[in-house]
């Protein structure tokens, strides 16, 4: 696992609700007084605008950041056989990262975007944000349970996920236990140096 995975997998929750919820959204609420009610081109969003915009990718990515870190950290923990095929997880992950900032400029620019070029790319990122939820809260579920599991078995973390300024509170620390065992598990089992 990485640096940055390891953090978000280390923290506790309030420091994963400040980094993921509060501050950007302070960000975006701070920028938002601040923008004109009017935006035409790039020239009328000024330093506020880019803030709201840079806010939004801050927000975008660290939400990601956290479930790609939980959902890979879950997978490797699963059972070899019960082990989710991750390669559609690692698409999920990237899609959002990658039509974010190409979404708000084209917002911003005078080509007039239709529904039909804006609304297929929009609902890819919803089904790619919604399979993060189900990845991570299947994981969390086949984990806990030690075996295959319906929707019954991981509904509550799908849910505390999806509203997770609350959901964080109540996952984190559960994460947190599990990165915990599962250190203690490894160092134990590595060799110890003479």
């Amino acid at each position: 696992m990485t640096a940055i995975a390891n953090s978000f997998l280390r923290a506790k929750h309030w420091q994963i609700f400040l980094l993921v919820f509060l501050l950007p959204n302070a960000l975006e609420l701070v920028s938002m007084v601040h923008l004109p009610t009017r935006i035409w081109s790039w020239r009328d969003v000024g330093p506020w605008g880019f803030l709201f915009v840079g806010s939004m990718l801050f927000y975008i990515l660290s939400g990601v950041f956290w479930f790609g870190a939980m959902g890979s950290f879950l997978n490797s923990i699963v059972k070899p056989e019960l082990q989710m095929d991750a390669r559609f997880f690692h698409l999920a992950l990237v899609y959002p990262v990658i039509y974010m900032p190409i979404f708000f400029p084209l917002l911003l620019t005078k080509i007039l975007l239709s529904t039909n070029f804006i609304l297929p790319l929009h609902l890819g990122c919803m089904i790619c944000l919604f399979y993060l939820l189900y990845f991570v809260s299947r994981c969390f579920g086949l984990v806990e349970k030690g075996k295959p599991v319906s929707f019954f078995d991981y509904a509550g973390p799908f849910f505390l996920l999806w509203f997770f300024p609350l959901g964080i509170w109540i996952i984190q620390p559960k994460v947190n236990q599990l990165y915990a065992e599962r250190n203690i598990v490894a160092s134990l089992a590595a060799p110890t140096a003479a």
